[in-house]
């Protein structure tokens, strides 16, 4: 396996017209950052796996770290969040020193068994806590003892409560249904 690069670069420029090639790799692996910050995965997620996308060998966590310019820690736990995903997958090193990864190239594995389940069980908690919310709502006769103000803000919150549980709903099949299993 490829010991850690010599230059700063993310993909070692060798040539001049190669400069261009390079910093657009790299404005790639920043929008990867960007766009899964976006979706409230953090940064790292995303530049780690445009990187990892982007490389036709495996990199162990000092080059990823190294070519980031993050820590080696923070390679490693966000390598381990990817993996949890199945973004990422370990490769084994001939020489067994070092623990090399490459990135999950099929899109729809990632989705299908990392993040779509991960996506379900987050709606399940929150089907749940509206359920709960409602379930706690004062009844209609405990309303008719609170002034006219709070029996309003009751109300008015249960019928948002009850908007919440239709979005959720649908939300919800969509997440679940058999089409979207079969389309990723």
């Amino acid at each position: 396996m490829p010991s850690a690069p010599a230059s700063n670069t993310v993909f070692s420029a060798t040539a001049e017209s190669s400069v261009v090639w390079d910093r657009e790799l790299t404005r790639f692996i920043e929008a990867g950052g960007n766009t899964t910050r976006a979706f409230g995965f953090g940064r790292l997620i995303g530049r780690l796996f445009a990187l990892l996308y982007l490389s036709p060998e495996p990199l162990c966590l000092d080059q990823i770290a190294h070519k980031l310019r993050i820590s080696k820690a923070s390679a490693s736990i966000t390598v381990r969040q990817l993996a949890a995903w199945q973004a990422v997958h370990k490769v084994e090193d001939t020489e067994g020193r070092r623990d090399f990864y490459e990135a999950e190239l099929r899109f729809g594995v990632i989705l299908k068994n990392g993040l779509l389940p991960r996506l379900r069980k987050k709606l399940r908690v929150a089907g749940t806590q509206i359920e709960r919310a409602l379930g706690a709502a004062p009844t209609a006769q405990q309303m008719e003892l609170e002034s006219v103000a709070i029996s309003a803000r009751h109300k008015e919150i249960s019928r948002r409560l009850r908007l919440a549980r239709g979005v959720h709903q649908k939300v919800n099949a969509l997440f679940s249904s058999t089409g979207l299993e079969n389309l990723v």
